[in-house]
């Protein structure tokens, strides 16, 4: 896990500076937010203990908030991802497959990974956009955003993870 800090140091300046000068500037008419930033906590290696998963979740959520003045909400999504993050894991990996040291798409299969990215992105822009509106008075609108946001926000985080991951399966002896 310590070889893996350098790795992923790099992954969270790179997102960060990707949602933070390109994706928090794509707004499709209001409906369609992408958000690349969650995926550093999707990628975190498999053995990372909850409670790291959390604090890691919590401050990287903070330090977007920071730069996109959005008052605590990435935080509180961020931690959320963070906590759900091994029971997602747990229901989604058939029993008995063997991991590799962190999530990757040619080891996982895209069809996993697209499962992972939909329910964490689903459950991460749940919370961001309710917090945001601090309504429930346009629920259909609401549902309407989150999904288009789910889709366009899969879609950017699976070009990435084929431009960034590497090929080579790494196993566990």
């Amino acid at each position: 896990m310590i070889s893996q800090i350098p790795i992923n140091l790099f992954r969270l300046v790179l997102l960060l500076l990707a949602q933070i000068l390109i994706f928090s500037n794509v707004n499709y008419s209001s409906f369609i937010n992408p958000y690349v930033f969650p995926l550093f906590i999707l990628l975190l290696p498999f053995e990372t203990p909850r409670w790291l998963l959390m604090l890691v979740g919590f401050s990287s959520g903070l330090l977007l908030d920071y730069f996109l003045g959005s008052i605590g909400m990435h935080a509180a999504a961020c931690l959320l991802i963070g906590y759900l993050r091994p029971f997602l894991i747990n229901i989604i990996t058939p029993k008995g497959t063997e991991f590799e040291i962190s999530p990757n798409i040619f080891a996982q299969g895209t069809t996993w990974f697209i499962v992972y990215l939909g329910i964490t992105m689903f459950i991460y822009l749940t919370l961001y956009f309710f917090v945001e509106a601090a309504t429930f008075l346009n629920f259909f609108f609401m549902l309407l955003k989150i999904f288009l946001s789910v889709l366009c926000s899969v879609f950017f985080m699976l070009i990435f993870l084929f431009l960034f991951s590497s090929k080579k399966k790494k196993r566990f002896a």
